[in-house]
């Protein structure tokens, strides 16, 4: 017999959420993958399919998690999961998501929470889930027309606009020509130059440190000028740009990646020096003849995800690359890197409780950054100043006690 006591008053939507008690038994003796027989829920027949295997086959210490429509018809709904222990204490959850579920479709986190973390909440042997879901029913106002916020195409319309500009920059270029009059064959270069047009209050936060460097004098109508002499006109015109608010094409980006990440890096364009970090690293194949070359690349432009992949490279390549590779001019801070990788690759492998501190300093580089932008702090360092501005952040307990909730469970949308 189950009872339920309320204390106060339910919320007004209290009803409207269901929740199912799905039991997997024996959990500690199950290999395979294993489906829970279907349940009913908000009209729709369910599944939740366990693989304790995880992405990474049998003997891993990260199982996976799915929940299945297996009605026919598609269903958008909120929903979430949480894990009880005997005590009915909840030791994991899965914050509540919309998601619009198909006609047998599936939604899944992989590597959900450590085997190890779930034994100790089994319940008489049985891992326990609670399935909630709230049917979200389309609102009649979405057929009705509604406005967007025009700031950003309100902004891009001041783009290199000269008459309301309080900036000016002259971006040079380099061309050769023939000298008709220096003799035959003889060339000399002339410096083009090309101009745009700014607003000293757009780029103080989109790209402070040019804005710093060219600031307009005191005074109405006053406008400010700059030469640029280390930035291609068409990659400084799309930085610009970017900082209006307007958006690169992927394709634009990784043919220029580099020269974006040497601009932005310079005068303080944060987030597409990142954007192009990202583009360079997710299409740079690191080999045994590169790996030198974007390793200093990385230290000297302060890219710790391009450095973070080449350490990965190494790590996975070392009886390769022993004797073959001098690494004599390798920064100090290389070895703290490789140490944290080969760490992380051995927590990966072997089961084993990490403590919130040594967690947070074998995090991959990306999830620093998620870690900070969620903050609203500087996202843009190396790894070592990274973890110092979570751990010296004035909620820091806060913080370690997310991270031992949340970076123990991975998910994958």
């Amino acid at each position: 017999m189950s009872i339920k006591v309320d204390v106060g008053l339910p919320s007004s939507d209290f009803k409207s959420w269901t929740t199912t008690e799905v039991r997997f038994h024996q959990f500690a003796n199950i290999i395979d993958i294993v489906s829970s027989p279907s349940f009913l829920c908000v009209g729709h027949l369910w599944r939740l399919i366990l693989h304790p295997g995880g992405d990474r086959g049998e003997g891993s210490i990260w199982p996976c998690l799915y929940l299945r429509n297996i009605s026919e018809a598609s269903i958008k709904i909120q929903f979430s999961f949480s894990v009880r222990d005997a005590a009915g204490k909840e030791v994991w959850h899965e914050k509540p998501r919309i998601h619009q579920f198909a006609g047998e479709g599936s939604w899944g986190i992989a590597n959900f929470c450590k085997r190890s973390f779930l034994m100790d909440a089994l319940v008489n042997g049985s891992l326990v889930f609670e399935v909630r879901m709230k049917l979200i029913e389309e609102s009649k106002l979405s057929s009705l027309f509604t406005p967007v916020n025009p700031i950003i195409k309100n902004i891009l319309k001041s783009f290199n606009d000269e008459e309301s500009a309080d900036m000016v920059f002259e971006v040079g270029d380099m061309n050769e020509f023939e000298n008709k009059n220096g003799g035959e064959g003889s060339c000399k270069k002339a410096r083009t130059s090309t101009n745009f047009y700014a607003h000293h209050l757009v780029l103080r936060d989109g790209a402070p440190t040019l804005a710093e460097l060219c600031k307009p004098s005191a005074g109405e109508g006053s406008v400010a000028s700059m030469e640029i002499n280390d930035v291609k006109p068409d990659v400084f015109r799309h930085m610009l740009y970017y900082t209006y608010g307007g958006e690169l094409s992927t394709k634009y980006l990784k043919a220029n990646a580099k020269d974006f990440i040497d601009a932005c890096d310079k005068y303080g364009v944060v987030h597409l020096k990142l954007e192009a970090e990202a583009c360079y690293v997710a299409t740079t194949k690191i080999t045994m003849e590169n790996m030198m070359d974007n390793l200093l690349y990385a230290d000297s432009k302060n890219c710790a995800l391009l450095k973070e992949a080449v350490i990965d490279f190494v790590v996975q390549n070392g009886n390769g690359i022993l004797g073959r590779v001098s690494f004599n001019n390798v920064p100090g801070s290389v070895v703290t890197d490789i140490l944290t990788a080969i760490t992380r690759e051995k927590n990966n492998s072997a089961e084993g409780e990490i403590n919130a501190r040594n967690q947070l300093s074998i995090m991959r580089v990306s999830e620093l950054r998620a870690k900070l932008g969620e903050m609203g702090m500087d996202v843009d360092g190396s790894r070592e100043a990274m973890i110092a501005l979570l751990t010296e952040n004035a909620e820091l307990e806060a913080v370690l006690d997310e991270i031992s909730e949340d970076t123990e469970v991975q998910l994958l949308e």
